[in-house]
């Protein structure tokens, strides 16, 4: 009995390494298609933002298994199993469509069937900070991630405009060279080091201003005003048209909808050790308000969502502020691939923000529900003076009118992600 019992146990085990190595050879050969269709750094970013999924996830599963919470499962994504493996009383695994990941714990609300024996380590029996802490890890992983990111940022390959303000006269770093034709720089003449000091007669106080003016006009003939060792230029140069145009190397679009470029990569900013954690801390802070803004202007702006539901014009416009899809991820991550490091390292780090923030939004299924809860009940047993148990079947109308807001942004950030690649 016990050499089938071994025998059976050998057969899982065999199956599981062989499930693992499949798994890992379609990786493995995706990335070498990715890599001879030119698309290997996006395909490494998109792989990035997999890691930072599964880091969320286990931000929630080391705090509860520290905290002495029952851990069932721990997989990423969802759908059909592609591999598993169990290792004491969890699962771990990777399920078919890469959408996300979850950590299952026991008893995380008290709609939850959950057996005798299990109720002492159940997640709704635990202390409050230990509940709140589990709810919040994920989010905290994101916000740790950020500033590390940022803190690299800043003393590495350096900020390019997104989060620290340069001068618009700062020094160009780099004259970009399109596929089959010369970018609007090289015809100007434009060499690394050279200043621009005005487009069209119009001087800017940051390069962000300046290059958001040169975006808007794809396909125009400015006035470009520039200085080259020492001596002042003015000529007249037709801006690209980003959505036409790809870089030296590859052959996709540098962007999926008419943008104006002139073909240059501003002056890094960077900071010493010191000046790179304090500029760090400052950018986080900004961007956590900027992320919190819009989500309430995306929410709040119901007229103005329906207008960019209506018009692609309208979506595209500078001012609109909506949700990205999977779908705008990945163009995203194209576009910032091709440009370069810090390019890639501000959409990881606005991503991980926002990320981070809307899922401390105080509603269920949302983690920052969870938290809410918590101090819910502990509010309520303070008051009572006897421990307090939210029903959370009487939220049911909450949560499902909650689901079907996320679901409701979710399709229609697809569809305007769609609209916009194929058009």
């Amino acid at each position: 009995m016990l050499d089938q019992q071994q025998r059976v146990r050998n057969g899982e085990e065999r199956e599981q390494r062989g499930a693992l190595i499949r798994l890992g050879l379609v990786v493995a050969g995706g990335l070498v298609v990715a890599d001879l269709f030119g698309a290997l750094a996006t395909v490494l970013v998109v792989l990035a933002l997999v890691v930072i999924v599964v880091l969320h996830e286990l931000g929630h599963f080391v705090v509860a298994k520290l905290s002495g919470m029952q851990v069932t499962e721990f997989f990423f994504g969802f759908g059909p199993r592609l591999w598993s493996v169990k290792k004491g009383e969890t699962t771990y695994g990777v399920k078919a469509l890469p959408l996300g990941g979850y950590c299952r714990i026991t008893g995380m609300t008290s709609a939850e069937e959950v057996k005798a024996e299990d109720e002492p380590r159940a997640y709704r029996n635990q202390v409050t900070w230990k509940r709140v802490a589990v709810a919040s890890a994920g989010s905290l992983v994101h916000f740790l991630l950020a500033f590390l990111m940022l803190f690299v940022l800043f003393v590495g390959p350096g900020d390019m405009g997104t989060f620290v303000t340069p001068p618009a006269t700062n020094p160009i770093a780099a004259v970009d060279g399109f596929a089959h034709s010369k970018s609007p720089a090289e015809v100007a003449g434009l060499r690394p080091g050279d200043r621009i000091l005005a487009v069209n007669g119009r001087h800017f106080s940051s390069w962000y201003a300046m290059t958001a003016y040169i975006k808007a006009r794809p396909g125009d003939k400015v006035s470009l005003t520039f200085e080259h060792h020492g001596k002042v230029s003015t000529v007249p140069v037709v801006l690209a048209n980003g959505a036409k145009v790809s870089l030296a190397g590859s052959s996709a679009p540098l962007y999926s909808k008419p943008t104006g470029l002139l073909g240059v990569q501003g002056g890094a900013t960077r900071f010493s050790f010191f000046g790179s954690v304090e500029h760090a801390g400052t950018a986080f802070g900004s961007t956590v308000v900027s992320s919190v803004s819009n989500v309430g202007r995306v929410v709040g702006n119901v007229s103005g969502y329906a207008k960019m539901l209506e018009s692609q014009k309208a979506a595209d416009s500078p001012h609109a502020v909506r949700f990205v899809s999977p779908v705008g991820v990945v163009e995203l991550a194209h576009q910032t691939a091709q440009v370069g490091l810090s390019y890639v390292l501000w959409l990881l780090i606005v991503i991980n923000i926002f990320v981070g923030v809307f899922n401390m939004v105080p509603l269920l299924p949302l983690d920052g529900g969870h938290v809410a809860i918590a101090l819910y009940e502990k509010v309520r047993s303070l008051r009572s003076g006897r421990p307090y148990h939210a029903d959370v079947n009487k939220l049911a109308p909450v949560i499902y009118a909650a689901l079907a807001l996320i679901l409701f942004y979710g399709v229609t950030a697809v569809f305007m992600d769609l609209r916009q690649a194929l058009s």
